[in-house]
């Protein structure tokens, strides 16, 4: 039935596709010339009706329903969360359904992930974008929980010192890796500046512009100047061991901002203390008053 619809743009589409071959017999190059432009043009209208239609009729993941107990464990072991004002909660889970509902995430060793590490994947997911007017988190279309820290080359042993991945390019392009552990350690110390989950997706923002260059997509041009000011001058300091920003934000321009977007997303009060120009600049960014503590 659906393709019925289509049955008169492809009559016309054959009559006029036809017509040419006799009307250039005729010797009509004008006309055929018409003719042409006019499949060109019933062509590609037939073309977009069908993408509307389609958009209308592709079914869409629904919204994972969190419960009573999934909201009570969020309060339980998402300081950010628990912080926030009824509202923002609601807002925080249903963000939080949205994701579970278009984003696959597997535990490695397991034939499906445990409903806790799911909820810490997508709040950290929620997190990182908070306050930003989008958060469909680019073409990110998996995220693998390995039960421990892993090799450069993604492969697992106990000597792994990398506990997150963000691929750019190549055929995981669309993937994140998270180690377990570290994912966990990063929600129960909620003051050391430092979350894997937060730290990972906020590298998934810095990409969505299509590149992980430490400057962060949704900026103007004066923005990015007043940024890339900014970031110069704090990694300097850095790397010269006179601040309060991790180490790891230093080694480059990436690292930096996802290092300092978590050392907000954690300890904004601190952030503000210390490093204030810095603070108002993800404040404005981010769209949020200082959450308090």
């Amino acid at each position: 039935m659906k393709n019925k619809m289509f049955l008169p743009w492809i009559l016309l589409f054959l009559v006029l596709l036809g017509s040419i071959p006799l009307i250039l017999y005729y010797k009509g190059f004008t006309s055929a010339k018409i003719i042409g432009i006019l499949v060109v043009i019933s062509t590609s209208v037939a073309l977009w009706v069908w993408r509307i239609n389609t958009r209308k009729t592709s079914p869409r993941n629904s919204k994972v329903q969190l419960t009573t107990n999934d909201k009570h464990w969020l309060t339980q072991h998402i300081p950010f969360y628990k912080r926030l004002k009824k509202n923002d909660q609601t807002i925080f889970t249903d963000r939080v359904g949205i994701f579970l509902a278009d984003v696959r995430i597997t535990e490695v060793g397991k034939e499906q992930a445990d409903k806790e590490t799911q909820l810490y994947v997508a709040s950290s997911a929620v997190i990182a974008f908070w306050g930003l007017p989008y958060y469909n988190y680019g073409n990110l279309r998996e995220v693998l929980v390995y039960p421990t820290n892993f090799n450069k080359d993604n492969s697992l042993n106990k000597f792994g010192v990398v506990n997150g991945k963000v691929h750019h390019g190549g055929l995981m392009n669309n993937t994140m890796i998270l180690s377990l552990p570290a994912l966990i350690k990063g929600f129960q110390i909620d003051n050391d500046k430092k979350n894997v989950g937060i730290h990972e997706f906020s590298h998934l923002l810095d990409k969505s512009d299509g590149s992980i260059d430490g400057i962060p997509v949704y900026l103007g041009e004066e923005d990015k100047k007043i940024w890339v000011k900014l970031m110069k001058e704090a990694m300097e300091k850095i790397n010269a061991d006179d601040s309060t920003i991790p180490s790891y934000g230093g080694t480059s321009e990436a690292e930096f901002f996802a290092v300092l977007t978590t050392y907000y997303k954690e300890c904004p009060h601190l952030l503000k203390v210390k490093h204030k120009p810095l603070f108002d600049f993800l404040e404005r960014y981010f769209n949020q008053k200082n959450i308090e503590l």
